[in-house]
């Protein structure tokens, strides 16, 4: 038997984790799209780039822990947009590293009012499965025997459309999923439509008022796990602090802010509470921070105009 925190993990997340471990999981997904929709990158008025930590049920022995960077912008004078992300997910004594490349093409509409963007990334993940932190009743379980690590490649596939009020995208981060092969006893590969990981989501801003109101909605799903829907809105206050809550269906509660410090920097918190079983092993929560910089070739302080998405 997996020692006592990696039994909790796997039977308390049921169709979380366990359905998504090959994915990630954001609270500010919005923020993060680059990272999710490889269509996404290069559609903002100058080069972006997002640092970001996800510690997950703070004091749960091998709790996830998400690092990750992604870099873009579009080439000038063009239509196309070029991307890189780099996210490093560990979990118990598993270690995900993934180096994904995007490029983008984009269709304008309506004069250039609206924009339709189509995106291709490829790359590989590196991933270890470090057996020797695990306790079993079978000796010489091949799962958990030693370390193993692979390389593999993947690709994903997204389209991404906005306006100045409203925007929507729809990705396949990964196509490529691992699995154990029991006949061969190694981790392999391959493309397997059960596995494949869909993303829907968009959001509309408004003016109420003296503020401004963004609701949004996310949509993730695979097949054999419960469709996952992650619900927010969030207010504008003098046009320098986004404040918004969330919840997602899981049963997760969510907090989040963001502080526009200036045109090039915004900082982002979240605060994310389970109302699962989970909750009893890991009081304080999930905790997610990120800085987003913006910064342009031009002669120019940096966007035309800012946008919140």
């Amino acid at each position: 038997m997996i020692k006592k925190s990696l039994i909790l993990i796997v039977l308390l997340l049921g169709g979380i984790k366990v359905f998504s471990q090959n994915q990630y999981l954001f609270n500010h997904y919005i923020a993060n799209q680059g990272i999710l929709n490889p269509a996404y990158n290069g559609s903002r008025d100058v080069y972006s780039g997002l640092l970001l930590h996800r510690s997950q049920w703070i004091g749960f022995p091998g709790a996830p822990l998400t690092t990750a960077l992604n870099v873009h912008g579009a080439i000038e004078e063009t239509k196309v947009g070029l991307g890189l992300s780099i996210v490093n997910d560990h979990l118990g004594f598993s270690n995900t590293l993934d180096f994904m490349a995007a490029g983008t093409y984009r269709i304008e509409l309506d004069r250039g009012e609206k924009n339709l963007m189509f995106g291709l990334q490829l790359g590989a993940s590196s991933m270890i499965y470090d057996g020797t932190q695990a306790i079993t009743e079978m000796f010489g379980d091949p799962v958990f025997n030693g370390k193993t690590t692979k390389l593999f490649f993947n690709a994903g596939f997204g389209t991404y459309f906005y306006s100045e009020d409203y925007f929507f995208g729809f990705s396949i981060p990964k196509f490529f999923a691992n699995s154990f092969d029991d006949e061969y006893e190694q981790f392999k590969n391959k493309l397997d439509f059960k596995k494949i990981h869909f993303y829907l989501y968009g959001g509309y801003i408004f003016e109420l008022g003296m503020v401004k109101v963004r609701p949004t909605l996310l949509i993730k799903e695979v097949y054999g796990a419960p469709m996952q829907l992650d619900v927010s809105g969030s207010v504008l206050l003098a046009e320098i602090i986004w404040l918004g809550l969330s919840y997602r269906s899981t049963s997760d509660a969510v907090f989040f802010m963001d502080w526009i410090i200036n045109r090039q920097f915004t900082l982002r918190y979240s605060f994310d509470y389970s109302f699962s079983p989970i909750a009893r092993y890991a009081k304080a929560g999930s905790h997610e921070v990120s800085l987003q910089f913006d910064f342009t070739t031009y002669k120019r302080p940096g966007m035309k105009t800012i946008r919140h998405w």
